[in-house]
């Protein structure tokens, strides 16, 4: 019996996190300090902001849709908190109000998808151009800068020798959790992407249910973007160009089905970690930038493949 149980509880893992494993021992015998504190206290905060929003981006994969605009929103929110703040809005009442419009952003996603029918890949694009266009506009194309000493008390502050802004991840995580496994909103987003037509049978609207989906990414977006403004103490219209990919990516390592509405967060976790920990050990080893995103995408490329082909063969 604990056999079984035990290969069952195996089973559970994602092979993402062995690769994990398997990529954290290589480093680690190509740079003996690699596996120092200082260096995991610097991958966690460096994953931060984009595992926040891959949290974002499982919930909307899990409705069988990407939204591309996500890392758009990130960088938004930078520029417009700054652009409020220098307007004399106080700096935490301009993140506020932020979050709001990247749940508003989310929510016309949302309804483009559901009430256009129209391609969640190609709706999301379309939003992403329109959100860094705006972010572009309103700093003429450079970076903005606005001095606060709230930018210091989440980077700075540390609980049990981890920065605040990790724990603000982690309290995202428990959140979107507990929204996913245990709410009512929550099977409704597995019902999506698993059988719609059996969630409208059962006189839940769909549509409504893929808005309010969206307007949560979006919600988990401003945070990210709120995180990121903490961390560059600017707004920068660019700053998270591509993040949006990377969060698919972190999402498909993690397990998460684009086809069957079957994942979670907790899997999304390994994936930003692997991705964020390939780039951080390749700068440690002192792999030149240019070779380093063919290593990155190649090394995520395979572990997708090992893992469609696992759940595959777990399946037969």
């Amino acid at each position: 019996m604990q056999k079984n149980s035990f290969k069952q509880t195996m089973k559970r893992v994602p092979p993402v996190a062995y690769m994990l494993v398997i990529i954290i021992v290589i480093f680690s015998f190509m740079d003996s300090h690699y596996l120092s504190f200082s260096n995991f206290r610097n991958v966690l905060i460096q994953s931060t902001p984009l595992m926040i929003l891959a949290f974002g981006q499982t919930c909307i994969v899990l409705t069988q849709g990407t939204d591309l605009s996500l890392g758009a929103q990130v960088s938004f929110v930078t520029v417009f908190i700054v652009f409020l703040a220098q307007r004399g809005i106080i700096l935490e009442a301009a993140m506020l109000i932020a979050v709001c419009c990247t749940m508003l952003i989310g929510a016309v996603n949302g309804l483009i998808v559901a009430k256009g029918n129209i391609p969640p890949f190609i709706a999301t694009y379309g939003m992403q151009n329109i959100v860094n266009s705006i972010s572009l506009l309103l700093t003429a194309g450079s970076s903005v800068y606005f001095s606060s000493f709230t930018y210091r008390i989440v980077t700075e502050t540390t609980i049990l020798f981890i920065p605040l802004m990790v724990w603000v991840a982690v309290a995202v995580f428990v959140i979107v959790w507990v929204v996913l496994r245990k709410t009512k909103f929550g099977t409704n987003i597995y019902g999506l992407g698993g059988n719609r037509e059996a969630l409208a049978l059962a006189g839940i609207s769909p549509v409504k249910c893929l808005i309010k989906t969206y307007a949560f990414a979006g919600m988990i977006a401003g945070i990210a973007g709120i995180i990121t403004l903490c961390r560059v103490e600017s707004g920068q219209p660019i700053v998270a160009n591509g993040w949006e990919f990377q969060a698919v990516a972190a999402t498909l390592l993690g397990g998460t089905s684009l086809r069957e509405g079957k994942g979670g967060v907790t899997g999304t976790i390994f994936g930003v970690l692997l991705i964020q920990i390939i780039k951080n050990g390749l700068n440690v080893v002192g792999v030149q930038s240019i070779y380093q995103n063919a290593i990155i995408g190649s090394i995520v490329l395979a572990a997708i493949i090992i893992d469609a082909v696992v759940r595959i063969r777990a399946k037969e």
